[in-house]
């Protein structure tokens, strides 16, 4: 038998109500979600500004660890932090892009030691040469970086790269291969150590001549420097015995079955440098 009309729109009355049920619930639910999230919102932000503003985490003391060479006071005039500055609200990767503008500094880290201090870690370049370039004397690091020009204030005593650069374009592979030797010249004790070197000359198919403060050119060419230099001791002793180490001299040790001892003129370049070929 077919339902009558009344029983169908009881039906439909008690489905409604049961949907109607369900949507409220969930129209109440998203309500309260809502209002909990605006609730936290406030808090967070209430919180927030009241750390931000809080005298608590005021900048109090910025401590610099690690340099040497330039000053406490230079690194944080170039922080650019104010004296009312909040610890945590601090940008130290904007801090530390401008502090690494200084040359002498290769790399910045900084923490934070809470409430209200700010550590700056900087590791200074350690120079290794001067280079000259066109005339002008820079500095280049042990990362093989020219990373300034030489000023009246550096103090440094360096020796000097020369022919590393062609029409102002640094030979890199050339500056490189001088990195080697001068690491090499650094570990020696014997002569001739690095701080008996006034000068190296690179030619980028002969390789390295090495000056030294007394007036002697070594030519080493490249690589395999201990044993070109373990034949240089009866080579001077020999010299010291003839009365000719006052002369200035040139010896080449490229050669590994033999050492040629030579007049020099240390002040002619090209006469030098041609030295090679002969």
């Amino acid at each position: 038998m077919a339902p009558s009309l009344t029983s169908i729109i009881e039906t439909r009355k008690n489905r409604l109500k049961r949907r109607s049920g369900k949507i409220f619930g969930d129209v109440g639910r998203s309500i309260a979600l809502v209002t909990m999230t605006g609730i936290v919102a406030f808090v967070m932000v209430y919180v927030y500004n009241f750390v931000i503003t809080a005298p608590y985490f005021r900048l109090a003391a910025i401590h610099v660890r690690g340099n040497s060479r330039v000053a406490e006071s230079d690194i944080a005039h170039l922080s650019g932090i104010g004296t009312t500055e909040n610890v945590l609200t601090l940008n130290t990767s904007e801090i530390s892009r401008k502090i690494a503008t200084h040359p002498w500094i290769r790399e910045v880290r900084i923490g934070r030691e809470l409430p209200d201090r700010l550590v700056i870690d900087v590791v200074e370049r350690t120079p290794a040469s001067f280079v000259l370039m066109e005339g002008t004397l820079y500095i280049m690091d042990w990362h093989g970086e020219i990373f300034k020009k030489v000023e009246n204030d550096d103090d440094v005593t360096l020796p000097v790269l020369n022919g590393m650069s062609f029409q102002e374009t640094v030979d890199r592979n050339l500056v490189q291969q001088s990195l080697l030797l001068l690491e090499f010249l650094a570990q020696r004790k014997s002569y001739p150590a690095l701080e008996h070197v006034s000068e190296v000359f690179g030619h980028r198919e002969y390789g390295f001549s090495v000056y030294t403060e007394g007036g002697v050119c070594l030519q080493v060419g490249f690589g395999n420097y201990r044993r070109k230099l373990e034949r240089l001791k009866p080579v001077l002793v020999d010299l010291s015995k003839r009365n000719k180490e006052r002369i200035f001299i040139c010896i080449d040790l490229t050669d590994t079955d033999r050492v040629v001892v030579k007049r020099s003129d240390l002040f002619n370049r090209d006469r030098l440098t041609k030295s090679f070929e002969t």
